[in-house]
């Protein structure tokens, strides 16, 4: 595979403008959203959007960042300028999002900042503002280098945790702690995932260590969030309260279209883990930098990451139907 392709982004000499198309396209999408729902019971939807592309941004700027300090093979001449642009673009979604957030509370008369993901987005806006305007601010960026760095690698686990917390506040209304175990678990698999991805396509000696610890906490992961809690949490509560309330309820295809693929997935997703693990645990760099080699880690990187997320909204749709069903 080329070294200039990143997560599917082509980051050529021209990446800063397909970053401002992303962002550009991303803003206005939000903006359409927030216009269809933002005095309807769904109004989280729009403020839901803006924290994915958050989410998008924030992985570009942190992937320029390793380019910048050499964790990963330059892709680009202008790498400095696509990390300052994705940082700058990355806080302006999450102040647009927070303080959206903040109106649709208020036009609804809730509490303001009760609930653990109002304080976990103002502690992310906090982050936010401080990663970006000090280093906007100083010529001497020398100072900052080490608390922008662990800033920076802080805020992708935070946003990960904010949006499977919000999409369960938004989907089913207050998330059960196994749900939500199950659900957070996944979230930082596919974060791990996704570094892994970054690192077998820029390999370098300490890059695929790196990947390595990756592959080891995703299977952990997978394992302990998806397979245990998940199966646990389907046999004791699934099968017995939600599965009859779904089949009763205005949406049964949600179990028997999307609990029957999860079923499936959830079979071999932690298999693939763990062979990704295997994999990574014996070859050194010249091994992956045979494209043959890498190609078929990076196929197989991409496989476990998509079934994460398709695992992901899967989850979402069931639990929206169990929630749906037991209002009716």
């Amino acid at each position: 595979m080329d070294n200039r392709y990143l997560l599917g982004i082509f980051i050529p000499k021209e990446a800063g403008h397909r970053l401002e198309l992303l962002a550009s396209l991303a803003f206005f999408l939000a903006l359409i959203v927030i216009g269809l729902t933002y005095n309807k019971s769904n109004a989280w939807v729009g403020h839901a959007l803006a924290g994915i592309a958050s989410l998008l941004l924030l992985i570009f700027a942190v992937s320029a960042g390793a380019m910048l300090a050499r964790r990963i093979q330059l892709a680009s001449r202008d790498v400095f300028s696509m990390h300052k642009k994705a940082g700058i673009y990355f806080t302006s979604f999450v102040f647009g999002s927070f303080f959206y957030a903040l109106w649709v509370e208020l036009s609804n008369n809730e509490p303001i900042m009760r609930s653990v993901h109002g304080r976990l987005g103002l502690a992310i806006l906090i982050a936010s503002a401080l990663q970006v305007i000090p280093s906007l601010a100083s010529k001497d960026r020398t100072r900052l280098k080490a608390a922008h760095k662990i800033l920076g690698y802080s805020l992708a686990p935070m946003i990960f945790l904010e949006a499977v917390w919000g999409l369960y506040n938004g989907v089913v209304g207050e998330p059960k702690n196994l749900v939500l175990a199950h659900s957070a678990s996944g979230g930082f698999a596919a974060l791990a995932l996704t570094w892994i991805l970054v690192e077998v396509l820029y390999p370098t000696k300490r890059g695929l260590y790196r990947a390595r610890i990756a592959s080891y906490v995703s299977s952990v992961l997978i394992i302990a969030g998806c397979w245990i809690v998940g199966g646990y949490n389907y046999l004791t509560s699934y099968g017995s309260h939600v599965k009859p309330i779904i089949m009763a309820g205005p949406t049964p295809w949600a179990h028997e279209v999307a609990m029957e693929g999860k079923e499936h997935i959830f079979i071999f997703l932690p298999v693939i883990a763990v062979a990704i693990s295997l994999i990574l645990r014996f070859p050194d760099r010249d091994d992956l930098i045979d494209s043959m080699s890498r190609r078929a880690l990076t196929i197989m990187t991409t496989l476990a990451l998509s079934l994460v997320l398709m695992m992901f909204i899967l989850g979402a749709i069931i639990s929206n139907a169990g929630s749906r069903g037991s209002l009716t």
